[in-house]
């Protein structure tokens, strides 16, 4: 894959995941209720505004993919961010079903909101690692 290619797979990968980072986001703020029973949560225990809460985090989450796609070499913090919770949150929601709080329900959601994203996103920042640093190369032997 030429690297022209491999720029335009990124931008597309991280505008796909915007996308589905804001609608889900929006469906949690709009439909508190329902998005708790897809997550297997028990409506009364489910407190609205912090559920709510939640869906602006990943609705904003989906603006920062949106806002990396325009460069994601230059925004590779956001990818790492994104990353890093899309690696982390699976491991609090497992976390909490072995502890008995939540509905082992929850865990068909953790494949197709954050595991499908784990191996572009690294991708994505390999690709920024090895941009970086062969930039820094390229400075280095213009400095000599």
């Amino acid at each position: 894959m030429n690297p022209r290619e491999r720029v335009t797979w990124h931008v597309w990968t991280l505008r796909l995941a915007s996308v589905h980072c804001i609608a889900w986001g929006a469906g949690i703020m709009l439909f508190p209720a329902s998005s708790a029973d897809v997550y297997g949560f028990e409506k009364p225990v489910v407190d609205v505004h912090l559920w709510q809460g939640t869906g602006l985090v990943i609705l904003l989450f989906g603006i920062g993919y949106g806002i990396a796609s325009t460069d994601p070499r230059q925004h590779w913090a956001v990818v790492a961010i994104g990353l890093l919770g899309k690696i982390l949150g699976p491991m609090g929601m497992a976390w909490t079903v072995w502890q008995g709080d939540i509905s082992s329900r929850v865990l068909w959601l953790l494949p197709l909101n954050d595991v499908v994203w784990w191996l572009p996103f690294a991708a994505i920042l390999r690709s920024a690692f090895h941009k970086s640093t062969g930039d820094s190369e390229a400075v280095t032997r213009q400095l000599r």
